[in-house]
């Protein structure tokens, strides 16, 4: 019995010796893995985790069972989702400009040019309905021989100074502000020496000018309807009576009204613009009175409170002051009512 536990303190010595690690677990730098006297675990294999690469396969989230494939398959259809919506909302569209109304400004010109026929009509109506008593009897023959007359005729048209030298440029102002007042780019424009004024007012002065060519010489002007120019109408002395029994007779046709109308309604509308700026503008920040606001604007915009009557608004309207009520004279600048004041109540 002695023998048997003296044999057991000599060997557990032994025993315990060969459990100790290696001599190369003995240095601090050796991995873990490398020890593998001192665990049962299989070493796991070094791997490159990807760094910041979102598509790099991650060993530690495979233990679910999540391949790596299936993986970037699921970041790949993530990135495509963020790419679509990014599209979608590149896609939406921006608000549109406001663009010119053009049915508004055909309606209102064609409003002023019946209000115009119906001017001159009662006077010359035997000559519109002619011998046959029917308007627009043989109006393509009439017509060709009204152009073929205009192309020769010279500068006069037989009409009365006033007519040619202040009717025309009234009628080419009034036209000018239809187009200004459905421009939305332009309505509000005040009397300025900037690129957008003068563009604005540019175009009004090309719808002016083709007024005034429809008016002159289009399929419903004094030509077809009046029949002036044409053999049907004969020509008359340069007092208005006729027959002509003068060395120049005047047939109603000329180029005076081509070049008056759209260049007297472009210097029209340019008076009226700076009268509404640089005096109409004083009396509104000088006086709360509503009547006298009104009536500076009517007597000194006569023109452009005719096109706001055709418009469907008041003479004395203007787009560049929609919704202000106040003028103060203390600041010189338009205020419009406050809150709950008895002025923001009407």
């Amino acid at each position: 019995m002695r023998s048997l536990a003296v044999g057991v303190v000599l060997l557990f010595p032994l025993i315990s010796l060969g459990q100790l690690p290696s001599s190369r677990c003995d240095s601090t730098h050796a991995p873990l893995a490398e020890c593998t006297s001192l665990t049962e675990v299989e070493p796991v294999p070094d791997v490159d985790l990807g760094g910041d690469d979102p598509l790099a396969p991650n060993p530690f989230l495979d233990h679910a069972g999540q391949s790596q494939s299936a993986q970037t398959a699921a970041l790949t259809a993530s990135d495509n989702d963020l790419h679509a919506g990014a599209g979608m909302i590149a896609r939406r569209e921006l608000p549109k400009k406001p663009s010119f109304r053009w049915r508004r400004a055909l309606f209102e010109s064609f409003l002023f040019l019946s209000a115009q026929q119906a001017y001159v009509v009662p006077e010359d109506y035997r000559w519109i309905v002619g011998k046959s008593g029917v308007p627009f009897n043989h109006y393509w023959r009439d017509y060709k021989q009204s152009l073929a007359s205009q192309f020769s005729s010279g500068w006069n048209d037989g009409d009365p100074a006033l007519f040619n030298y202040v009717g025309h440029p009234i009628q080419g102002a009034l036209t000018s502000f239809i187009q200004i007042q459905n421009d939305p780019q332009g309505e509000k424009l005040e009397f300025s020496n900037t690129k957008a004024y003068w563009w604005s007012r540019f175009k009004a002065t090309m719808w002016n000018t083709a007024y005034s060519m429809q008016w002159s010489m289009g399929p419903l002007s004094e030509m077809t309807v009046e029949k002036y120019g044409s053999k049907a109408r004969p020509p008359w002395n340069h007092d208005g009576t006729w027959p002509c029994k003068e060395k120049n007779c005047f047939t109603g046709v000329g180029q005076v009204n081509l070049v008056i109308t759209p260049v007297g309604g472009l210097g029209w509308l340019l008076a009226e613009d700076l009268l509404d700026k640089h005096v109409v503008r004083r009396v509104e920040s000088a006086t709360r009175n509503r009547f006298l606001i009104n009536a500076t604007r009517g007597a000194l915009n006569p023109i452009r409170g005719a096109a706001s009557i055709l418009h469907g608004k008041p003479p004395w309207y203007r787009a560049s002051r929609d919704g202000v009520r106040l003028y103060l004279s203390d600041d010189k600048t338009t205020t419009a009512p406050k809150e709950g004041t008895r002025d923001a109540q009407e």
